[in-house]
């Protein structure tokens, strides 16, 4: 260990190897002993001495984030991996911990090399499932999940995930069976007892407010738990009819989720602002849109759009029966073009004005992304359906003139509500949407953005309306097909036998497993006085 560098890059004096041996084997000693609280912190000490081993940098970042600094446990972890990049179980805690940062996607490649390195070991498997369940990549957690079970049966987080995917599917009964089962292994685990009062409030038992009312309560527990036990006791407090307590619930989640994201969300300049700013600059311009700009091997370009939990999973699930058709769900396709041209309002000022020659590069990347997800859509009508593309409809216009465009409309009360009451993975819209106020704010800015564009440019939209589709399926799948130039067909009433089969991972997703239903028709009445304030951001668009 002679020559260890220090933190800023320095070299150290030579040290004495051996007493850096007896320090790791005091520490080794500790944490075999079962004392890893002492074992973290004599790490610790040791990490601040110079003495940098996998051991001593993976212990260490148990310690701070125990402690709540997560983004230095992060570092210490990526320091281990990089030193020693075959130690499986350094690639699985780092993985473990890009997942709580929300780097999922990141995480599930640090599985992916901890399997590499041993396919035996069932925690990396487990784990990988739940990174790709949060990146919605649901089929594939599934066969993660199974995989675990296979290896360690009885594996608590394989088999939450898979409870979880039956939730998904409807299957709740099937999920509290799961999860009394994983239990029973691991009591008291609050993922699986978060679970199991989910499915417990889905099938009406009058266990699920209890549990949650504990979880809720438990100040030990992650903010992040905590509040999805405030919005799952929200949900079943609606089921029992008691709205007020209901709607009190969501908000302290509401309030839970927006502390513990503030710091990467509460202080910059917000989706609400860059939208209104983007809908002054198109203001009485018309984009310069190039036909036949774009053409990608799709026989036809259809962008499926819509505020979040307005019906766009639907009408995805239900294109998606037709035999000429191939869906992307919720991919971010347009990222490349979104971050280089919509990012601010300088970039959007000066996107206005760019040669169409200059946007071919983003309709390349498009393209390429498109790929990369593993879908052919070379000679079909390929649907790329997303909620958050109606912030990037200027984009589309210029990128895509010829692309079709579905905008999927629901009642706004009943939008707003049902994106407040909701829990989605964070970022920039959703924080946004942790209050009433901001969700009708963040609907109001939508859609003045969508008729600026609509005036700048031509835009080949249909509007599809969820109640529409609900009182007259038919007639209102008819005249989408037409829309897309495809002939209507019955398989397209088939639509919720495949939900499961898919992997549908939107909130809707236990609500299209149970068929068409006008359950949420309306529903903002229920909750009419507490909406009230945000009637008159929502007016311009009831119809």
């Amino acid at each position: 260990m002679s020559g260890i560098s220090s933190a800023t890059g320095a070299t150290t004096a030579p040290r004495d190897i051996e007493a850096d041996r007896a320090t790791l084997r005091a520490i080794h000693a500790t944490l075999t002993g079962g004392n890893m609280v002492r074992a973290q912190t004599m790490a610790a000490q040791a990490l601040a001495s110079g003495i940098e081993h996998p051991m001593v940098l993976d212990l260490a970042a148990g310690g701070l984030e125990a402690a709540g600094r997560i983004e230095d446990a992060a570092a210490l972890l990526a320091r281990a991996a990089e030193i020693a990049p075959q130690a499986h179980g350094i690639r699985n805690a780092f993985g473990l911990i890009l997942h709580r940062l929300d780097r999922s996607a990141e995480a599930a490649a640090e599985f992916d090399a901890a399997i590499a390195i041993d396919a035996g070991f069932a925690p990396a498997w487990s784990n990988r499932g739940t990174a790709r369940m949060a990146i919605a990549q649901l089929v594939d957690a599934k066969q993660d999940f199974e995989r675990a079970i296979a290896l360690q049966p009885g594996n608590p987080i394989a088999l939450n995930g898979l409870a979880q995917l039956a939730i998904r599917r409807g299957a709740a009964d099937e999920a509290r069976a799961l999860a009394l089962q994983a239990l029973a292994r691991a009591p008291g685990f609050p993922p699986l007892l978060l679970t199991l009062a989910e499915a417990e409030s889905a099938l009406g038992d009058p266990s699920a407010e209890p549990r949650l009312r504990e979880l809720a309560a438990a100040v030990a527990l992650p903010a992040s738990d905590r509040a999805i036990a405030l919005g799952l006791l929200g949900d079943t407090l609606d089921r029992a009819g008691r709205f007020p307590e209901a709607f009190d619930a969501w908000t302290q989640s509401g309030v839970l989720s927006r502390q513990a994201h503030a710091a990467e969300y509460g202080e910059r300049q917000g989706i609400v602002a860059l939208l209104n700013e983007t809908t002054a600059l198109l203001g009485g311009r018309r984009l310069a849109v190039q036909p036949g700009a774009g053409k990608g091997p799709a026989r036809t370009h259809v962008f499926l759009v819509g505020f979040p939990r307005s019906g766009t999973t639907l009408l995805e699930q239900v294109l998606e029966q037709h035999p000429e058709t191939v869906t992307l769900a919720e991919k971010e396709c347009l990222v490349d073009g979104a971050r280089a041209l919509l990012a601010s309002p300088e970039k959007f000022g000066a996107f206005m004005d760019l040669p169409d020659a200059a946007l071919d590069e983003y309709r390349s990347a498009y393209w390429a992304r498109v790929a990369e997800q593993g879908v052919d859509p070379a000679g079909k009508v390929f649907v790329d359906k997303h909620p958050f593309h109606s912030f990037k409809l200027p984009l589309i216009a210029r990128l895509f003139p010829d692309a079709r465009i579905l905008f999927a409309e629901r009642d706004p009360r009943d939008t707003v509500l049902s994106c407040f009451r909701r829990r989605f993975r964070m970022n920039d819209a959703n924080y946004q949407m942790l209050t009433l106020e901001g969700a009708a704010t963040l609907f109001a800015a939508a859609m003045a953005q969508r008729e600026a564009t609509e005036a700048a440019a031509p835009v080949h939209g249909l509007r599809c309306a969820l109640e529409e589709m609900i009182a007259d399926f038919d007639g209102t799948t008819q005249a989408v097909c037409a829309h897309l130039g495809i002939e209507w067909t019955p398989e397209l009433r088939a639509f919720a036998d495949k939900v499961g089969e898919r992997g549908v991972f939107t909130p809707s997703a236990p609500q299209l497993a149970r068929g068409l239903n006008a359950e949420g028709v309306g529903k903002w009445r229920d909750y009419a006085d507490r909406m009230a304030p945000v009637l008159p951001l929502l007016e311009r668009w009831v119809k």
